[in-house]
């Protein structure tokens, strides 16, 4: 009894360190991914604040890409987790959606591409017509 009430304070801490490290883990994150170098170069934590550059974009939505290679060769994907699930539902796509991947080339900053993925983790890119300038500026990525 002795050795387990010895034991037992340090089991609960560890526990609690672990949980903590879990529930950073699952912390919703922002990443930016430079195409040309294929190196995250800016990290940021998500916020009600970048969910609403990630909705304007998805609402932006103005076709389905139809280009083979929809990547560009420069630009930046910017990986944004939302903070709450986001439903999108348009004549494309009707799906909740917890991160969108958004394609920017600062040479088009009117027109980029949107990535949903379905339920079964399918990809699906989208052109937008949203100016992704200001989210870039957030971000520090010009």
């Amino acid at each position: 009894m002795k050795k387990f009430l010895s034991v037992f304070p340090m089991l609960l801490f560890s526990t609690f360190l672990l949980n903590n490290q879990l529930i950073k883990a699952e912390e919703p994150t922002i990443k930016v991914l430079e195409l040309k170098t294929n190196k995250i170069i800016a990290e940021a934590q998500a916020s009600s604040d970048f969910d609403k550059y990630g909705k304007k974009a998805i609402k932006s939505i103005n076709n389905v890409t139809v280009e083979a290679n929809p990547l560009p060769k420069e630009g930046f994907l910017i990986k944004m987790s939302f903070t709450k699930p986001l439903l999108v539902k348009n004549k494309w796509f009707n799906d909740l959606v917890n991160e969108v991947i958004l394609i920017y080339q600062p040479k088009y900053p009117k027109s980029g591409k949107v990535v949903l993925y379905t339920d079964e983790n399918t990809p699906m890119f989208f052109d937008i017509s949203y100016d992704l300038k200001d989210l870039s500026e957030e971000l520090k990525i010009e």
